[in-house]
């Protein structure tokens, strides 16, 4: 399998961070990973680059509880400017919420591959390879 470009890791904790990219760089999953702790910097970062595919990464994990902007307003944002980014981003949710409700509203945003909870496991990760 060949590794992704860029990951991108948005989580307000510093700890599951860390550790997700510590398996993400042993696993060999990625050429690079960056780490954000609010969202709104990873809407930033997307909007200035959205027409340089090597800028934008091949996927996102997104936390859903952080306290500036959170994962649930960083789905709604982006869903109105997906259409104009040159390349097409996979979304995971990655969350410690085992509410049901979660999973069920994340399913409304057609463009989420998936909904991951903490902690991840090699097998998960291996799973994000195309």
């Amino acid at each position: 399998m060949k590794p992704l470009h860029s990951i991108f890791i948005v989580d307000d904790d510093p700890i599951h961070q860390q550790i997700t990219e510590i398996m993400l760089e042993r696993l060999r999953i990625a050429d690079a990973v960056t780490k954000f702790s609010d969202a709104q910097d990873v809407l930033d970062h997307i909007r200035v680059n959205t027409a340089d595919q090597a800028s934008l990464p091949d996927l996102i994990l997104l936390d859903l509880n952080m306290p500036v902007m959170d994962g649930w307003e960083f789905l709604e944002v982006y869903a109105g400017i997906r259409h104009q980014i040159a390349k097409d981003i996979r979304i995971y949710v990655l969350t410690s919420s085992i509410d049901e409700r979660d999973r069920q509203r994340v399913d409304q945003f057609d463009f989420v591959s998936g909904y991951l909870t903490k902690p991840l496991t090699n097998d998960i990760i291996m799973a994000l390879l195309p």
